[in-house]
């Protein structure tokens, strides 16, 4: 993207500058993708840390205020908050500015704001895949979204304002997919919060005894355990009819891998073992980031 055409972002506001909005705003300017961000936020020691950093121009904790000269505004708090800080927002937004969102789950999210969207103003749901265990603005980094995934579920706007959300994310340097949002919490059940489920059950399995004899493959499947629960619960509960259907689909697999052990079936378990093997290394090695 060159530099002038980045300029046409605007003024983008961040509503919510912790891990992600911090890392946005980092990025944005970085990159010299606005001519100003606007960072609001209930905490003025987390605003004072996104101004220091240079994650944003101006800080407030008047939402109003903040909001009401964005051509973009980015909901960056929990996924429970999103709705409410939105319906903060909508009322002081200027016409033809564009809303969208950072949220794990988009279902639930998109309906209730979709209800309180008022003409002239767009949303569009987003879900950046990408962060870190690590929570809040001092683990901030401009480069957070570079070679991540960037999932846009929009359901009712203009090409142009889409084209605008898009253009964000792959400025940041994510690679943007369009999906429904029932279809992005299809997927991301599976491929998001399934994974933080299994890691957190695998540690607890483990005990606390054994921790200390643990290599570092433990060390990496592990990682996201340390996430924040309270972020987590919401996500997990947000989203929880997919949640139950990955967690059956995993049970079987566990199941048919018990009885493929129990009966001893060495053909059977170094098969599996090498589908899932080939499987991986298609993700390591990239072939499915086209």
């Amino acid at each position: 993207m060159s530099r002038n055409t980045a300029k046409n972002l605007g003024t983008v506001s961040i509503i919510g500058p912790g891990l992600i909005g911090a890392s946005i705003g980092l990025g944005l300017k970085k990159n010299r993708l606005a001519k100003s961000v606007i960072g609001i936020g209930h905490r003025r020691v987390s605003l004072a840390r996104a101004l220091k950093m240079g994650a944003i121009d101006r800080a407030t904790q008047n939402i109003a205020k903040g909001v009401r000269d964005a051509d973009i505004v980015i909901l960056c708090t929990s996924v429970r908050l999103i709705p409410e800080m939105a319906a903060g927002a909508i009322p002081s937004m200027k016409r033809g500015a564009v809303l969208t969102d950072v949220g794990s789950t988009k279902g639930e999210i998109v309906a209730l704001i979709e209800e309180m969207k008022r003409e002239g103003i767009a949303f569009i749901g987003g879900h950046p895949v990408a962060g870190s265990e690590q929570r809040g603005v001092a683990a901030a980094r401009g480069d957070l979204f570079k070679g991540s995934v960037c999932i846009l579920t929009p359901t009712d706007c203009k090409v142009q304002e889409l084209r605008k959300v898009k253009s964000l994310w792959r400025g940041l340097g994510a690679r943007v997919r369009v999906m429904s949002p029932e279809e992005h919490d299809r997927t991301l059940a599976v491929t998001s919060h399934l994974p933080l489920l299994l890691a957190a059950s695998l540690v607890k399995t483990v005990g606390k005894g054994k921790l200390p004899y643990c290599g570092p493959g433990l060390c990496d499947m592990t990682r996201i355990a340390s996430s924040d629960p309270a972020l987590w619960c919401d996500i997990l509960l947000q989203n929880r009819r997919e949640v139950l259907s990955a967690l059956a689909v995993f049970q079987k697999e566990l199941d048919s891998l018990k009885s493929t052990i129990d009966g001893r079936w060495s053909r059977i378990l170094s098969s599996r073992l090498m589908r899932a093997k080939r499987l991986r290394d298609t993700i390591v090695n990239g072939s499915n980031k086209s």
